[in-house]
This record gives C-alpha cells, structure tokens and sequence, in this order.
C-alpha cells in the first residue's frame, strides 16, 4: 500500500497493533508534540520521513489511518540494547487515534513530562 504524500513521492506504509493498554502505554510517544508511537521495525528510515501508518488499538474499533513523520531512530547497536525503532510524530490525525490513545491510558498514571516539538 502506498499513499502519495505532498511532495508527491511515496509514502511508507507501517502497520501498528497494540493489542492492550499495556502495549498502548509502551509505545505511545505522549512527550512529541502531537502524539507519536514508537515502532520496532529493524527497517529504519531515515529521519524527516513521512509515513502512513495502520494502527489498531485495544478498543475493538477498525484499524485507523494517519500520517506521520520520523522523529526518533533508534539504530540495532544502541549501548542501552533496545531493539531498532523509529518515533514516528503524528502529521494529520483525521482519524482520531490520538484520542483513543488517550482514552486507552485514562485511567493510568500520568506522565506530565516536557513536550517536544520537532
């Protein structure tokens, strides 16, 4: 699946599925401006690249589209040992899955750490 972005080459297609909360609280990125989820994936991509992501949630409603740009790589020989994995930023949420991120985690703990603009 391809979708053409505004600069008018392809973007990438990741699909994402977080099957509970605790998968949602692991991989959703609440300090990037936006929202954002992190990506294991050892095909990184370089910073700036705009992506479409699929993701399912735990809230048994149909996968959702929504654009996103890499903001974060994490490389395979990282000395904190973590798998490879981009921070892909939220672009253009349409779809609202920042929202049902956030209802997945509203009855979690809160994180009110800085926020990060890219």
């Amino acid at each position: 699946m391809e979708l053409q972005t505004e600069t008018g080459s392809a973007a990438k297609a990741l699909s994402v599925v977080l099957r509970d909360v605790a998968a949602v609280q692991r991989y959703y990125m609440p300090n990037i401006k936006g929202g954002g989820v992190l990506v294991e994936t050892p095909n990184l991509l370089p910073m700036g690249t705009e992506v479409l992501l699929m993701i399912s949630l735990p809230d048994s409603q149909p996968r959702a589209p929504v654009m996103g740009k890499v903001v974060w790589v994490t490389p395979p020989d990282n000395r904190d040992g973590r798998p490879p994995a981009i921070g892909v930023q939220f672009v253009n949420d349409r779809s609202g899955v920042l929202m049902r991120i956030q209802n997945a985690l509203s009855d979690l703990p809160r994180n009110d750490g800085e926020v990060l603009s890219f």
